[in-house]
Protein backbone atom coordinates (compact mmCIF):
# COMPACT_ATOMS: atom_id res chain seq x y z
CA UNK A 1 0.00 0.00 0.00
CA UNK A 2 1.35 3.57 -1.15
CA UNK A 3 1.02 5.85 1.61
CA UNK A 4 1.27 10.05 1.14
CA UNK A 5 0.75 13.06 3.52
CA UNK A 6 -0.46 16.30 1.34
CA UNK A 7 0.55 19.45 3.64
CA UNK A 8 -0.69 23.13 2.59
CA UNK A 9 -2.06 26.20 3.72
CA UNK A 10 -5.10 28.15 2.50
CA UNK A 11 -5.78 31.85 1.74
CA UNK A 12 -7.24 34.26 4.38
CA UNK A 13 -10.97 33.37 4.28
CA UNK A 14 -10.54 30.46 1.91
CA UNK A 15 -10.65 27.56 4.63
CA UNK A 16 -14.59 27.41 4.68
CA UNK A 17 -14.51 26.94 0.57
CA UNK A 18 -11.66 23.95 0.98
CA UNK A 19 -13.82 22.20 3.87
CA UNK A 20 -16.87 22.35 1.80
CA UNK A 21 -14.68 21.04 -1.57
CA UNK A 22 -12.70 18.47 0.95
CA UNK A 23 -16.82 17.47 2.52
CA UNK A 24 -17.73 16.69 -1.11
CA UNK A 25 -15.35 14.17 -1.97
CA UNK A 26 -15.86 12.16 1.06
CA UNK A 27 -19.50 12.29 0.24
CA UNK A 28 -18.63 10.92 -3.21
CA UNK A 29 -16.52 8.21 -1.29
CA UNK A 30 -19.42 7.37 1.03
CA UNK A 31 -21.67 6.93 -1.89
CA UNK A 32 -19.27 5.07 -4.15
CA UNK A 33 -17.27 3.35 -1.96
CA UNK A 34 -14.41 2.49 -3.76
CA UNK A 35 -11.99 -0.52 -3.03
CA UNK A 36 -8.59 0.08 -1.63
CA UNK A 37 -8.22 3.72 -0.56
CA UNK A 38 -7.77 5.12 2.92
CA UNK A 39 -8.52 8.84 3.36
CA UNK A 40 -8.46 11.26 5.81
CA UNK A 41 -7.82 14.76 5.79
CA UNK A 42 -7.04 17.59 8.83
CA UNK A 43 -7.22 20.61 9.81
CA UNK A 44 -4.68 22.46 11.54
CA UNK A 45 -4.43 25.89 12.69
CA UNK A 46 -7.23 27.08 11.10
CA UNK A 47 -5.62 27.64 7.24
CA UNK A 48 -3.23 24.92 6.97
CA UNK A 49 -4.64 21.01 5.65
CA UNK A 50 -3.09 17.88 5.90
CA UNK A 51 -4.45 14.86 4.18
CA UNK A 52 -3.64 11.47 4.36
CA UNK A 53 -4.11 9.03 1.47
CA UNK A 54 -3.11 5.41 0.89
CA UNK A 55 -3.85 3.23 -2.08
CA UNK A 56 -3.56 -0.05 -2.96
CA UNK A 57 -3.14 0.11 -6.46
CA UNK A 58 -2.92 2.14 -9.20
CA UNK A 59 -6.04 1.11 -9.72
CA UNK A 60 -7.58 2.68 -6.74
CA UNK A 61 -5.40 5.77 -7.49
CA UNK A 62 -7.00 6.14 -10.39
CA UNK A 63 -10.52 5.72 -9.26
CA UNK A 64 -9.66 8.63 -6.44
CA UNK A 65 -8.22 10.88 -8.75
CA UNK A 66 -11.20 10.70 -10.95
CA UNK A 67 -13.69 11.13 -8.76
CA UNK A 68 -15.72 14.17 -10.07
CA UNK A 69 -15.74 15.73 -6.78
CA UNK A 70 -12.04 15.29 -6.31
CA UNK A 71 -11.55 16.82 -9.52
CA UNK A 72 -13.66 19.70 -8.75
CA UNK A 73 -11.42 20.00 -5.53
CA UNK A 74 -8.02 20.47 -7.65
CA UNK A 75 -9.87 22.53 -10.22
CA UNK A 76 -9.52 26.17 -8.28
CA UNK A 77 -7.13 24.79 -5.95
CA UNK A 78 -4.03 27.51 -7.26
CA UNK A 79 -6.86 30.04 -6.19
CA UNK A 80 -7.13 29.30 -2.67
CA UNK A 81 -3.89 28.18 -1.98
CA UNK A 82 -0.78 30.02 -0.49
CA UNK A 83 1.85 28.08 -1.70
CA UNK A 84 2.07 24.48 -3.74
CA UNK A 85 1.41 21.89 -1.28
CA UNK A 86 4.15 19.56 0.06
CA UNK A 87 4.08 16.03 -0.64
CA UNK A 88 5.63 13.58 1.02
CA UNK A 89 5.73 8.98 0.57
CA UNK A 90 5.39 7.70 3.66
CA UNK A 91 6.18 3.63 4.97
CA UNK A 92 3.89 2.74 7.21
CA UNK A 93 5.42 0.71 10.90
CA UNK A 94 2.32 0.05 12.22
CA UNK A 95 -0.99 1.08 12.97
CA UNK A 96 -3.74 0.63 16.02
CA UNK A 97 -7.29 1.77 16.33
CA UNK A 98 -9.54 0.40 19.46
CA UNK A 99 -12.26 -1.93 18.85
CA UNK A 100 -15.89 -0.75 19.96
Amino acid sequence: MKHSIIQYTVKEGKATENEGLIGDVFAELQLLQPKGIQYQVYNIDENSFMHIIAFESDEANKAFTNLPAFLAFRANLNERIENPPVRKEMVQIGTYQAAG
